[in-house]
């Protein structure tokens, strides 16, 4: 494999993901990945359940490299340490930063699949008709440095491209910069903050003592500097650009699939995140689904279903909680990105629409209402 090997593929609302492959674009999905398809079986499922808090620090694997019991749960805060160690080739880690604007959505990714890593980023401009500029490298996974904690400097040098994050009393300085993105030099200094006592979504999801994985998701960050792409520039107003992070570390099994929706940005005086996903954690007591709003999380404890139409991404695209009536919001979309990728062994493709979110979400028992929040939603299924 060699050091710089240039990529054509998309990463506009998450690292490398999409919808479905063919031989399962023509049909839905399962509701549930196929490795835990002898417990669906065997036990009464229920889409709301309880999720244990942690509240200490917790080491994720045991000396085996297999799930640590103790480390199942969720956290206000990431408390999770991800040492992952053998399993090759099941180990899955990555970093993904998105930055959304009234007028843009810039994203940063470094993801390392055991056998292979890239790094790189993209920006779509919202103002001009949602122009995509981007690159992607492909890299040796030995030569990638994953931080075993989501509070952690982060960085990455390859092919041109190149960026750094570093944690600073109060948040995060970032620095970017790509040589040529699709004939364009791109570069992007700017300032993540994070105000004090935030709160995000952080949680274990078990498939089997060896295939499992921990996710932290942060929302609602305002973000402050600029970016530039060729002789235009972005400006970063902290009070109109909002940062999003999904961090992951697992163990994961070859075929995966999964839904994602995420939103974030100011409500009249509020600022908001919402984060809900599905079937790659039905069945397993454990989510993703979460409600952060001025710097508190409010967690949900029931599945979300999503419903849109695969041959018409463009539609509207509408998550709602399975049972109860705590979340139904819908997705309008204004872009939409089908997108394939292929490494060989890694593969995976599938569908993105960016557009605004509405609707309402009841959090402890007070109804708040959505309307035009800036966000994504999506359907991947993954090879890798």
């Amino acid at each position: 494999m060699k050091r710089r090997d240039f990529i054509k593929a998309g990463v506009v609302a998450a690292p490398l993901c999409a919808a479905a492959l063919p031989a399962m674009a023509k049909k839905p999905l399962p509701n549930h990945l196929p490795i835990i398809d002898e417990r669906m079986k065997r036990t009464d499922y229920k889409p709301i359940y309880e999720e244990r808090e942690i509240t200490r620090p917790v080491a994720l694997c045991d000396g085996e490299g297999n799930l640590n019991p103790e480390a199942v749960g969720w956290s206000r805060v990431p408390l999770q340490r991800c040492n992952l160690k053998g399993h090759w080739g099941r180990k899955k880690k990555w970093n993904y930063w998105s930055f959304t604007s009234e007028e843009f959505n810039f994203n940063i990714i470094l993801s390392d699949d055991d056998y292979v890593g890239i790094g790189g980023g993209n920006m779509l401009d919202l103002t001009r008709n949602g122009r995509i500029t981007r690159e992607i490298i492909r890299i040796p996974s030995p030569k990638m440095n994953m931080p075993e904690e989501v509070e952690k400097d982060i960085s990455f040098r390859a092919g041109g491209t190149s960026f750094s994050m570093v944690h600073e009393m109060g948040g995060i300085s970032t620095v970017f910069h790509c040589a040529s993105m699709e004939g364009e030099e791109v570069s992007a200094e700017f300032f993540i903050h994070k105000p004090p006592g935030h709160e995000n979504v952080n949680v274990v999801v078990p498939w089997t003592s060896d295939r499992f994985q921990f996710t932290a998701k942060q929302y609602g960050l305002p973000t402050e500097g600029a970016i530039k792409v060729g002789a235009r520039e972005y400006k970063m107003d902290p009070d109109k650009c909002f940062a999003s992070l999904d961090f992951g570390r697992g163990m994961w099994p070859y075929r995966a699939y999964w839904n994602w929706a995420a939103g974030t940005g100011k409500q009249g005086g509020d600022v908001l995140g919402v984060n809900f996903g599905s079937k790659w954690t039905t069945g397993t007591g454990s989510n993703q689904n979460g409600v952060v709003l001025n710097s508190r999380l409010y967690k949900f404890h029931e599945d979300v279903e999503f419903e849109f139409d695969a041959k018409s991404p463009r539609k509207p695209w509408r998550v709602h909680t399975v049972q109860s009536n705590d979340v139904d919001i819908t997705l309008t979309p204004q872009f939409n990105e089908k997108r394939r990728l292929n490494l060989g062994l890694l593969k995976a493709c599938g569908n993105m629409a960016l557009g605004r979110w509405s609707g309402k979400v009841n959090l402890d028992g007070r109804t708040y209402e959505l309307k035009d929040l800036m966000g994504w939603a999506e359907e991947n299924v993954w090879r890798w």
